[in-house]
């Protein structure tokens, strides 16, 4: 039969409900939490990783524990006592061969400023453990922040998908009522079910990659929540930035390649002192030949092979390396933040009216495809087309809107600020 051929009224309106005013195809409001679960934002993600993730605790022990250790690094080394006995089962009378009693103390004497190296490589230490916090911190704000929006993007993409599917079926469900009463071809049918059945395989790959975005999330957090918990912030302002060199010295990736080139000049210092030898005073008391006497000996290595060459060689080495990560780090953290600030802009303008340049005018054609369909003036493809270009356009809205605030967020821990203001 012709697609022109008049349609009966009870099926024109069954039709209708197909394809319902423009006012009623906005989309649905998010479901309401749970019972006894209210939101779970994208602050509460991060402020519970800064408290309880495993990895800002590791962060705050290392720190812990170097502080402690910089207390301890000046201490002197420790006495040798030493006590003798000799002449003992010698086989000969006591009288004629007595025993010899020695007691000694010998304390190293350290010199050229080893103690101060100690204490100076304990507390580069404990200067490198902060700036390894901080930088964990920045690195958990960046992996919680892109975690919690994959799955907000991965949730939306799955409303989106489910309400095609369902208006597809509703479709489906018309065209058999077509084809039963003998005005459509069954071949309509069957592209209308190719293309329920390809819309509805898409959403099962959604919903998997949402329910794995969540459970990797939540994990994570030691939280239960659940996907209608989250909440899709709007874009952070993009930080103003108005001294480039002064926030790249600020960021928590530049201050830990800066402490790590404090680390290696304070070995070299510590490698320089221990070229100098030490030397050991001696005192203790001698009984021999049945007379008690005291004794003090110095005693000092004579550097004429040694002078810690080889260890100083290596630290000077390391100095060098690490001046020269450091620069690298720098270059890298100024060119990620001039890249991430403008991506940051650039997403969030495009994201601002991103519904209503590309989304309300492919829900305006597909309304149009709709209603001509149901009186019969339009055929498949062009419904499914339709269909299509409406379900494309509201995926690339998400993803846009989701991408806007994932590159406002890195652009402010580019720039040393928080992610949320």
């Amino acid at each position: 039969m012709g697609l022109g051929l008049r349609i009966p009224c009870a099926l024109v309106i069954a039709l209708a409900l197909v394809a319902p005013p423009a006012a009623a195809q906005q989309p649905p409001p998010p479901p309401p939490p749970m019972p006894g679960q209210g939101p779970f934002t994208l602050a509460d993600a991060l402020s519970r990783a800064r408290a309880e993730s495993p990895e800002a605790a590791a962060a705050r022990a290392r720190v812990e524990a170097a502080g402690k250790a910089t207390g301890e690094a000046s201490r002197r080394p420790n006495p040798v006592f030493e006590f003798r006995l000799e002449n003992w089962a010698s086989g000969v009378s006591r009288d004629v061969l007595p025993y010899d009693a020695f007691a000694e103390v010998t304390q190293l004497v350290e010199i050229g400023g080893k103690r101060d190296a100690r204490r100076g490589v304990a507390e580069a230490v404990l200067g490198s453990t902060e700036a390894a916090e901080a930088l964990t911190r920045y690195t958990l704000a960046i992996e919680i922040s892109r975690a919690y929006l994959d799955a907000v993007r991965q949730r939306e993409r799955q409303r989106t998908l489910a309400a095609q599917v369902t208006d597809l079926a509703e479709i489906v469900r018309v065209l058999d009522r077509r084809v039963a009463l003998g005005t459509t071809a069954e071949a309509d049918v069957l592209k209308m079910r190719t293309e329920e059945a390809r819309a509805a395989t898409d959403l099962i790959r959604t919903e998997l990659a949402a329910n794995r975005a969540l459970s990797q999330l939540t994990s994570r957090l030691q939280v239960d929540a659940t996907l209608d918990a989250l909440v899709l912030p709007p874009p952070p302002p993009a930080p103003a930035v108005s001294d480039d060199a002064a926030v790249v010295q600020r960021r928590p990736d530049v201050l830990a390649a800066g402490r790590a080139v404090e680390s290696a000049r304070q070995m070299l210092r510590l490698e320089d002192a221990r070229g100098v030898p030490d030397p050991s005073l001696n005192v203790g008391y001698k009984r021999t030949a049945g007379y008690d006497t005291g004794l003090f000996t110095i005693t000092m290595p004579v550097p004429f092979f040694n002078h810690n060459n080889a260890a100083r060689i290596v630290a000077q080495g390391q100095v060098t390396a690490a001046e020269l990560e450091m620069t690298a780090t720098e270059r890298r953290a100024r060119a990620e933040l001039a890249a991430t600030r403008a991506a940051a802009l650039s997403l969030t303008e495009r994201a601002r009216d991103i519904r209503t340049r590309l989304v309300d005018p492919a829900r305006g054609a597909r309304d149009a495809a709709r209603a001509a369909f149901a009186t019969g003036v339009l055929d498949v493809l062009r419904l499914v087309d339709a269909e299509r270009v409406f379900t494309d356009a509201a995926l690339v809205a998400i993803d846009l809107e989701t991408d806007a605030v994932v590159a406002a967020i890195e652009a402010r821990l580019a720039a040393g600020e928080d992610p949320l203001p």
